[in-house]
């Protein structure tokens, strides 16, 4: 998958963004979501009635683009649960066979809502318990650049994610 090269400065800008959402501790709220693919844009929420599937938008005071992550337990994993789906609604992964969509999903005990995350102040791949290592949160490269999904991993600014405050 080819992916854009952003110039140093602008890498060098996203990697100085607040990275809150990405701290240690037990739940962090009230930050965007945004790779290095797509400046200006956040992972965001479609709001068609159902209100589970993501999309890359335009970044703006949304509650679709308001993100929050509560760690699980004493695992390294986070949950990330967003203000417009809700509480109760979490980050999971369709388990089709390719399992390598994404979708807002009725929060439980499953692997694919165990995601582990940048530290804060870095820039890093989102993966998950369910796919493992080898798969990470990508943006898929088609002239629009807002579809989400997991592909292998590899150094693409798709997969080059960080956080800023809400």
């Amino acid at each position: 998958m080819a992916r854009k090269i952003l110039s140093a400065s602008i890498a060098a800008g996203a990697i100085v963004a607040a990275c809150s959402f990405l701290m240690v501790g037990t739940a962090s709220a009230g930050n965007r979501l945004m790779a290095g693919f797509t400046p200006g844009k956040c992972l965001d929420i479609i709001n068609d009635g159902q209100n589970n599937k993501l999309v890359m938008a335009k970044c703006g005071k949304y509650s679709g683009q308001d993100w929050t992550a509560t760690r699980i337990g004493s695992t390294d994993g986070f949950k990330l649960r967003n203000n417009f789906s809700g509480a109760n609604k979490c980050l999971d992964v369709v388990n089709d066979g390719r399992n390598d969509k994404l979708i807002m999903a009725a929060c439980g005990n499953y692997s694919g809502q165990s995601w582990s995350i940048p530290k804060a102040g870095k820039v890093g791949a989102f993966q998950n318990d369910f796919t493992g290592a080898g798969k990470c949160l990508d943006i898929i490269n088609d002239g629009q650049n807002n579809k989400l999904i997991l592909a292998k991993c590899g150094n693409f600014s798709g997969q080059h994610w960080n956080a800023a405050p809400f």
